[in-house]
């Protein structure tokens, strides 16, 4: 998508690959340097550094990663309230009849979606299905 949220949610899907692989790479110096069987000053040095240097690295890119996956549910959930919306909206403007083209259109999923989508809400409703003569189903819901 040509999006310019989608831009910045890869610019940060790299930034937070980035600051893992740095954390990594500290944190691999860290486990290195205390495993050695006599280490000296420098070692020691060397892993305090890392932990110092790996830990808010590996932290930030965690961060990073939990952000944008908060972002994510709440854009799904806002999509799922306009799609039930539209549902509502369709069963009422049409005295609780919906095809499952009618409802693609309308919501911009597949029509794979929307025939799964109205299924749900059928069984859920308890609704009836009409087929017309040239196969296509459409769903009758009982509004009150």
């Amino acid at each position: 998508m040509n999006c310019p949220y989608y831009d910045f949610k890869n610019m940060q899907k790299l930034f937070a690959g980035i600051l893992f692989s740095i954390g990594f790479i500290f944190l691999t110096v860290t486990v290195s340097s205390i495993t050695m069987k006599n280490p000296t000053e420098k070692d020691r040095s060397a892993a305090l550094g890392g932990i110092i240097l790996g830990v808010p690295a590996a932290a930030g890119g965690a961060w990073i990663v939990w952000g944008l996956k908060k972002k994510d549910e709440k854009l799904q959930e806002t999509r799922d309230r306009q799609i039930e919306t539209t549902f509502l909206e369709l069963v009422q403007a049409n005295q609780g009849e919906i095809s499952t083209l009618n409802f693609a259109i309308a919501t911009k999923l597949s029509l794979e979606e929307s025939k799964q989508y109205l299924d749900q809400k059928a069984k859920q409703l308890d609704a009836d299905f009409n087929v017309s003569e040239d196969g296509s189903i459409s769903y009758q819901f009982f509004i009150s």
